[in-house]
């Protein structure tokens, strides 16, 4: 049933042949729009040269320890991973500039916030993927996709579905037509998804070191061949609605010592924190409460203002539209259990009134 069919005339054609360009001060109503429209946008100057410097500095004896090219025995697999990519994911711990200007980014996160918010989404979002695509040329492009088919459901939607995942590419060198930039089919995302485009109709998305490539779950494109001898360099952030299983296993990867440098919105969207998607009382739990407190990471009281100065707690949930008194001998229930109150390393006398009206 997830399976699109592959005996489609394919008629669809580009909306342009430009991308779209935003910048940090750029306002996310005009950003959305330009995105919405095209499928991908390029955020200009988000990391100086002098950050990323440092990242890959920070990151040389890592990337040292990670092969080029898959080590899966699929042939498929292996031509897209790429045979010269060095795909490195353990980058959070390694690397303190990159946890403050990429993982602690304002606009990412309120891209992110807005994207999973709109037209009664998730809510909520969490990292997906955090990676290096270091491509070596010489090395042939991608094949074409979505990124969307990751989680075959959504395939199902169509273009006028919810983002599946979204994806932030930085430009650790200059992206060049030459050297592997990627390659996007401006407003492809607006398909049906049974389109599944042509080489001919891509553009590259060429970008200066610290320009990041903001594309939708639903934009067709591929990473580009490499026709030079020197590497493009490329960090990935994939962020996805935090119901789904994330591509790479981050909150095994990110050391608690890690975290505890991390602000409390950054703990949450590496995973070391619960999530709490609309219409969820919370997922990715510790008996059934807030995982930051069995990880010593916060007490109940810090776990829930944080929640609710992010919003995450004001938005509509299953529990508003069921009324709990209607339920025979039904009494008051108190959310806080006693030992959370002054447990150790738990805040004494928490608030009790400020949790009362909620409900299990």
């Amino acid at each position: 049933m997830w399976r699109v069919p592959v005996d489609i005339p394919q008629t669809a054609e580009p909306n342009g042949r430009n991308l779209p360009h935003a910048t940090a001060d750029t306002p996310l109503d005009v950003l959305f729009s330009q995105w919405h429209d095209s499928g991908a946008v390029i955020l200009k100057g988000i990391l100086s040269k002098d950050e990323v410097a440092a990242i890959n500095l920070e990151l040389e004896r890592q990337l040292e320890q990670v092969q080029r090219g898959s080590l899966v025995p699929h042939e498929d697999l292996q031509i897209f991973h790429g045979p010269k990519t060095r795909r490195a994911s353990d980058l959070i711990n390694q690397s303190p500039t990159l946890r403050a200007r990429i993982i602690e980014n304002d606009l990412i996160h309120a891209i992110c916030k807005r994207c999973f918010r709109e037209g009664g989404h998730n809510g909520d979002y969490w990292l997906s993927a955090l990676s290096t695509l270091n491509a070596m040329g010489p090395q042939a492009g991608q094949v074409l996709h979505r990124d969307l088919t990751s989680y075959p459901p959504y395939a199902q939607l169509g273009p006028d579905g919810t983002e599946a995942q979204i994806n932030f590419l930085f430009a650790f060198t200059d992206f060049r037509e030459d050297n592997g930039a990627t390659r996007i089919i401006p407003g492809s995302n607006k398909w049906p998804f049974d389109q599944r485009g042509k080489w001919e109709q891509t553009i590259a998305a060429e970008m200066d070191m610290g320009d990041c490539l903001l594309i939708s779950g639903k934009v067709i494109h591929a990473m580009g061949e490499n026709k030079t001898q020197t590497e493009r360099k490329c960090t990935q952030v994939t962020v996805i609605p935090s119901f789904l299983t994330p591509s790479t296993a981050n909150p095994l990867l990110v050391t608690l010592d890690t975290a505890k440098t991390l602000s409390k919105r950054a703990q949450r969207f590496v995973g070391l924190r619960s999530q709490y998607p609309r219409g969820s009382p919370g997922l990715w739990t510790k008996d059934y409460i807030e995982l930051a407190l069995h990880l010593g990471l916060d007490d109940l009281q810090g776990a829930m203002e944080a929640l609710s100065e992010e919003g995450t707690m004001d938005q509509p949930k299953q529990w508003d539209m069921v009324d709990y008194t209607d339920v025979a001998g039904s009494q008051e229930v108190i959310l806080v259990p006693e030992d959370y109150n002054s447990g150790p390393g738990k805040k004494d006398g928490c608030a009790r009134s400020q949790y009362q009206n909620m409900r299990p």
